[in-house]
């Protein structure tokens, strides 16, 4: 880990998320993919963002850049600052200034996102071009140098190849290559090696680790594997069906994780050396965003669910200690008094066997 980050100064934080709401109008109904998201990424920092498939967690990286497809997306609500300037409010051309410059992302898939009938040269000089206005020449010779420094062999003859001559990790590394061609402050980087096979996940895993440090640049690293989010993270943001709901220090979230959901997060990663009965699951399925549950969208899954309290009334984020907030009413004034109205003696820190109804 790079440094502790309970207690960053203000001017430290690199991007500040502010209640970010994002949907999707479908012909089927509104899909309420973030209904409320709030996050500071600090500099110099990667901070992990996981949860399950559906969580809301590249709807939050396409809203940071301006790019969630319109139709039928929409950003209702939100502040998203960089630079003490909010990118919501910038004009496309402004913005096409900042994404692939300032801010730059990989995608999840680098087949799909790679554009089969441009070599990978071409792709990766475009925002070179466009962003720091030097000749083809010259971005030609930055790509081959970047391609090299990710790791891509022969980089000099492979710049004139198209992206189906390259295996998935090549891809994925000519992906990290074209978003870090032009030094970018935060780098978006979503299941980045999710689909590679363990040898080679490890490796794009320890690049992106290298060049963070190299080029001194932030990360947000969005993936559902609490393993990577150990191994990466200087923080973790825990995101469920549209909410953040649970953010803190890495250490501390591991070794006290107090959201039911991070709990079953962490008790699903199977340890090698723990009996094939220890591993835990959440029960249930990420919810319906068309019709999600009302207040505490985790209630129909949680085993601590406060029958009356949890389907009703919204959590708000509490800080449990500096740096470390969370979504959930067995930390709230409501949740409190609903506890002691039963007679319940827990201990701020720990979660009873059962609290249901």
């Amino acid at each position: 880990m790079k440094s502790d980050f309970m207690s960053r100064p203000s001017e430290e934080v690199l991007l500040e998320i502010n209640r970010l709401k994002t949907y999707f109008f479908t012909e089927e109904g509104v899909v309420k993919a973030i209904e409320s998201v709030d996050l500071e990424v600090y500099k110099s920092e990667t901070l992990g963002l996981v949860g399950e498939s559906g969580s809301g967690k590249s709807v939050t990286a396409l809203s940071i850049l301006g790019i969630v497809p319109d139709p039928p997306g929409k950003i209702l609500d939100g502040e998203v600052i960089f630079h003490g300037q909010d990118l919501r409010k910038l004009s496309d051309s402004d913005m096409r200034k900042i994404r692939g410059n300032q801010i730059a992302m990989i995608f999840q898939d680098p087949m799909t996102s790679l554009n089969p009938v441009f070599t990978v040269g071409d792709q990766i000089s475009e925002a070179i071009i466009l962003h720091q206005k030097v000749t083809k020449k010259e971005a030609k010779e930055k790509s081959i140098k970047i391609m090299s420094l990710v790791g891509i062999p022969s980089a000099d003859e492979r710049v004139d190849n198209y992206p189906f001559e390259f295996s998935g990790g090549m891809r994925q590394r000519v992906m990290i290559a074209m978003a870090l061609s032009c030094n970018p402050e935060l780098l978006i980087a979503d299941e980045p090696s999710t689909s590679l096979d363990v040898t080679i996940q490890a490796q794009i895993l320890e690049l992106l680790k290298a060049t963070s440090e190299e080029f001194d640049m932030s990360i947000i690293l969005i993936t559902h594997d609490m393993g990577v989010i150990a191994e990466m993270c200087d923080r973790v943001a825990v995101m469920y069906a549209g909410f953040i709901c649970e953010i803190g220090d890495i250490m501390i979230i591991f070794k006290s994780p107090y959201h039911p959901y991070t709990r079953g997060l962490l008790g699903a990663i199977p340890r090698p050396d723990a009996a094939r009965d220890d591993l835990q699951i959440i029960r249930g399925a990420i919810p319906n965003l068309i019709n999600p549950p009302s207040a505490c969208r985790f209630h129909p899954r949680c085993d601590y669910y406060m029958l009356g309290l949890c389907e009703n009334i919204l959590p708000e984020l509490v800080e449990i200690e500096p740096g470390h907030s969370v979504r959930c009413h067995l930390y709230t004034d409501e949740g409190k008094a609903w506890m002691a109205e039963r007679g319940d003696k827990r201990v701020i820190g720990t979660i009873p066997k059962s609290i249901a109804g």
